[in-house]
């Protein structure tokens, strides 16, 4: 177990020196400039050209790659060239609104993908089955960019449940220093949250329902309806334990949903997040911003899978074994 953990992080470090260096040269080589749209350049030449020596963008590319490796060694993700400010202190600002809408979306998508996938395998082949079917691969066929228009055209225009966009309100909310602020940034969060989660539980409660239709055929299932326990306590404990473990392995699949998914969600619920951060940034060439959003974005993926590998093999005895066999000497760990 030990060996292969060892075995994991280093690749996963490789994947995020990859990613890194990937959007480094990409964004780079993008049409523009960071001193504005070609042709279209809202600073004088003079002033840009002594910007782009300040943060050393008249030096060779690869000179730039070579200073970027050795700054992000230490730490370091340098200075943005449209905040005028440390990259790291835009992320900081950045990082508590998207965990938060991630984990809010998490909590949508588990929570009613369980709830849905283990309705319709008690109801297999049923009208509710089917029902709940349709409409999940109806929602998990949506871009969620559309779903999020939608969601805010009918809620927030038409019946004005819920604000339009932004985090708080900026007038009698600028800090989250009583209750009345909370619910009005819970407030803020539903519209958001709720497009991210009906997507992502679409997608689980399929997942879900496949498993515990498999599970349920068991005979240890069938042992424990023989011995007349409830049919609840059936499908709850001895089912749906068994049932759980792939969605294990959709949990860390689904970081890369939340994180990229939120980037277009907090575009268009203009929510103050990593991704809304990382789209200025492309539009103004803020090379900095760019590749240090790209770089704490893939940490937090690998990060997830790498949980999800690792609860895996918590819950799962077998998976143990065989690992713990493929890192010599045999046996569980």
């Amino acid at each position: 177990m030990a060996a292969w953990l060892v075995r994991r992080l280093v690749a996963s470090i490789a994947i995020v020196f990859a990613v890194v260096t990937i959007t480094f040269f990409v964004v780079r080589l993008a049409h523009g400039t960071p001193c504005g749209p070609a042709g279209e350049r809202p600073l004088p030449p003079d002033v840009c050209e002594r910007q782009r020596v300040q943060f050393g963008y008249d030096q060779p590319l690869l000179v730039q790659y070579g200073k970027y490796l050795v700054a992000l060694r230490h730490g370091e993700l340098g200075e943005s060239f449209g905040l005028h400010r440390p990259v790291a202190d835009a992320l900081a600002d950045a990082i508590p609104n998207t965990f938060t809408l991630a984990l809010a979306a998490l909590l949508v998508d588990f929570a009613l993908g369980l709830a849905l996938g283990i309705y319709q395998a008690v109801r297999a082949g049923r009208f509710g089955d089917v029902a709940v079917g349709n409409v999940a691969l109806l929602v998990n066929s949506m871009p969620v960019f559309w779903l999020g228009l939608v969601l805010l055209l009918v809620f927030a225009q038409w019946l004005r449940w819920f604000p339009a966009g932004g985090i708080h309100n900026p007038i009698l909310c600028p800090r989250l220093l009583s209750p009345y602020c909370l619910l009005d940034f819970l407030w803020h969060l539903v519209l958001p949250a709720l497009t991210l989660g009906l997507v992502g539980a679409a997608g689980t409660a399929r997942y879900q329902r496949a498993a515990m239709l498999e599970v349920i055929r068991q005979e240890y299932v069938r042992t424990a309806r023989a011995k007349g326990l409830r049919e609840r306590r059936v499908l709850l404990v001895h089912a749906l334990r068994n049932a759980l473990l792939p969605i294990i392995t959709l949990f860390g699949l689904a970081f890369p949903f939340l994180f990229t998914g939120a980037v277009l969600i907090e575009t268009v619920f203009a929510w103050p997040g990593m991704g809304r951060l990382a789209v200025n940034a492309i539009f103004q060439r803020d090379y900095p911003v760019v590749t240090g959003a790209a770089v704490l974005t893939t940490t937090m993926v690998v990060l997830g899978n790498l949980i999800a590998d690792v609860l895996y093999a918590v819950v799962d005895p077998r998976i143990r074994v065989q690992r713990g066999g493929r890192g010599g000497g045999g046996g569980s760990v």
